[in-house]
């Protein structure tokens, strides 16, 4: 591969470095093939990078779509196609206050929505409809 140079292999980062790298990145990458397994599923990885404040790049499937739109922090694609990969790094690499703004409402949405917190009490309500 031509710029095959350009990647940097970090190896292991401990919790530090990773928070370190991810206020230095553009976006998070959250690319799954449109399998079964996946389009249903909601990866940690989607929630940690919102958490970090970073807007997502993320597979365009439904239920991932239905979170990025409504909570506008980053762009969905077609994970099958490079040139709209490129496209979407290129306009959060040209677009910063829009990258900054999407980040920041991943941010929001996880610290208001998508957390222990939130999930803890729907569970708890749940378990309590089969208790005595």
């Amino acid at each position: 591969m031509e710029n095959w140079h350009k990647i940097d292999e970090l190896g292991f980062l401990n919790r530090i470095e990773t928070k370190e790298l991810l206020s230095k990145s553009i976006a998070g990458i959250v690319l799954f093939h449109p399998l079964p397994n996946h389009i249903d599923a909601q990866p940690n990885k989607m929630f940690e990078y919102m958490s970090a404040g970073i807007p997502v790049i993320a597979s365009n499937f439904k239920l991932w779509k239905d979170i990025i739109v409504e909570n506008n922090c980053g762009i969905c694609i077609d994970p099958l196609n490079p040139k709209e990969l490129a496209d979407a790094i290129d306009y959060l690499s040209n677009n910063y206050d829009i990258a900054e703004r999407m980040g920041n409402n991943g941010f929001l949405a996880v610290n208001k929505k998508y957390n222990w917190d939130i999930e803890q009490n729907k569970l708890i309500k749940f378990y309590q409809q089969f208790g005595s």
